[in-house]
């Protein structure tokens, strides 16, 4: 986590760097303090992806945000500038960041499910309207569900080498079994909430 946050604070195309903890139970914050030019904001209860982007964004007001996981593994300057070009150049509303090159099950998981990447940048106006607090893991789907309604654009951006550590790698097998399925409920309520409302549109 410390690497991520100090690589992109040192970013020249970063004017801020935030990290959010979110009721961890390890020294999350403590070591991201450590790191010069980072600021911390820590939620006493842990409340979900979804909410714990939606506080970073409240405590923030660039008009172009990068959301990075805390996990991952060989990101370079390069990858973080090839996120934030095409959103800076007006040429997509959003850019989604794939594996690819870094670990054979990190990068099968995004070219199965590129949906579910967390690397990203976004246009704050994107993210205004979003209800963020209630969808948890279910975030990434709800920004992708806005492409393809055709409210957004969006642009891959290929992160060649780049992988990130598991749910079971940072907690434990039981305990990574155990968040991977949460992750995987909170995904299926928000697909099942677009089904309840699309058929209560019909009706």
């Amino acid at each position: 986590m410390a690497e991520i946050a100090g690589l992109a604070s040192a970013h020249p195309m970063i004017s801020r760097t935030l990290v959010v903890d979110d009721g961890s139970s390890d020294e999350t914050s403590a070591r991201a303090r450590e790191v010069e030019g980072v600021e911390v904001f820590r939620l006493e209860k842990n409340s979900g992806k979804g909410a714990a982007m939606r506080a970073g964004l409240d405590r923030t007001s660039e008009p172009i945000v990068l959301f990075l996981d805390a996990d991952l593994i060989k990101l370079k300057p390069e990858h973080i500038t090839n996120l934030l070009n095409p959103v800076l150049n007006d040429e997509a509303d959003m850019t989604v960041g794939l594996f690819r090159g870094g670990r054979l099950h990190t990068d099968l998981a995004h070219v199965v499910t590129p949906s579910l990447s967390g690397q990203r940048a976004v246009k704050r106006k994107v993210l205004d309207g979003l209800d963020m607090d209630s969808v948890g893991f279910g975030i990434e789907r709800a920004l992708t569900d806005l492409w393809q309604k055709g409210k957004i654009t969006v642009k891959d951006v290929i992160l060649k080498g780049v992988s990130h550590r598991t749910k079971e790698e940072k907690r434990g097998y039981w305990q990574g079994v155990k968040q991977r399925l949460k992750m995987f409920y909170e995904i299926l309520k928000f697909e099942a909430g677009k089904i309840k409302r699309k058929k209560q549109k019909l009706n």
